[in-house]
């Protein structure tokens, strides 16, 4: 018995193959693009700029400020002057993050209090105001006279609702307010730009600037001196914290409730 032979296989004919399959690819994660930056910090500088003169505006013309003085103002008056700035230095951050950035105040700005900022918080409050304390003392040593303060034109011993009033706007909000601005996008900014050294020495050196007051250049300079210094230190806890600005925020209500109670009582 003979069985059907196969066909002849043609030369150089190729077996047949199965095309492979394709190999799954695991999604790579894409960074946020963010654009923020020193041109932010400008922009906010100038917003607060413009908030000021607005607001002294408002001031001189509901006769609130009778002359360049700002001691003893209303409760009113003291509310634009301490709210005036606050577009430049919390509604552009908001801007910035939602325009340029990943549209969160906590992941491009670190807005984020965890239970154990209150603790550094706390010590670097203290650490801020024991530098101001030495500062005070080493003025009171060159010039034999009291130590120059930011605080003069906050009323002395004022109404109940007043003192609450003042309290939760210089003790409470202006801290969150400024730390968003100083250790959230202009710490960073200037980071990135060039090195953290130079964020925490210009930013700080800035903060200073934008608390100078007081009847000579010495004693402008010295407040300036004095609040860079609590910005370094602020700064700092926003380093060790990886960028968080729970315990800088905490150690800005320290030094402002500590100046606010004794400018109001002492």
């Amino acid at each position: 018995m003979t069985y059907p032979s196969e066909p002849p296989t043609p030369p150089n004919a190729q077996p047949p193959t199965t095309p492979p399959l394709p190999h799954p690819q695991a999604a790579v994660p894409t960074r946020p693009i963010i654009r923020w930056g020193l041109g932010d910090v400008l922009i906010g500088l100038a917003i607060w700029l413009v908030g000021g003169v607005v607001g002294s505006i408002i001031l001189i013309t509901t006769g609130d400020v009778s002359d360049s003085s700002l001691t003893e103002l209303s409760l009113g008056a003291l509310t634009i002057s301490l709210v005036c700035g606050w577009p430049g230095f919390l509604g552009w951050p908001i801007v910035a993050t939602y325009w340029k950035g990943q549209k969160s105040l906590r992941l491009d700005f670190g807005i984020d209090i965890r239970p154990i900022d209150f603790a550094w918080g706390l010590l670097g409050g203290v650490v801020a105001l024991v530098l101001s304390a030495f500062g005070g003392i080493l003025w009171a040593l060159l010039s034999h006279e009291p130590s120059p303060s930011n605080t003069e034109f906050l009323p002395t011993k004022p109404s109940v609702l007043t003192a609450i009033v003042i309290f939760f706007l210089v003790a409470i909000c202006t801290p969150i307010v400024e730390e968003l601005f100083f250790r959230g996008l202009f710490l960073r900014s200037v980071g990135r730009r060039w090195n953290l050294a130079a964020a925490v020495i210009i930013s700080s050196l800035v903060f200073g600037l934008f608390h100078a007051q007081g009847d000579t250049w010495g004693q402008a300079a010295f407040i300036v001196l004095v609040t860079a210094s609590y910005g370094a230190v602020f700064a700092l806890l926003v380093i060790r914290a990886n960028g968080r600005l729970g315990p800088s925020i905490i150690a800005h209500m320290c030094v402002n409730a500590v100046g606010v109670l004794g400018a109001l009582y002492l």
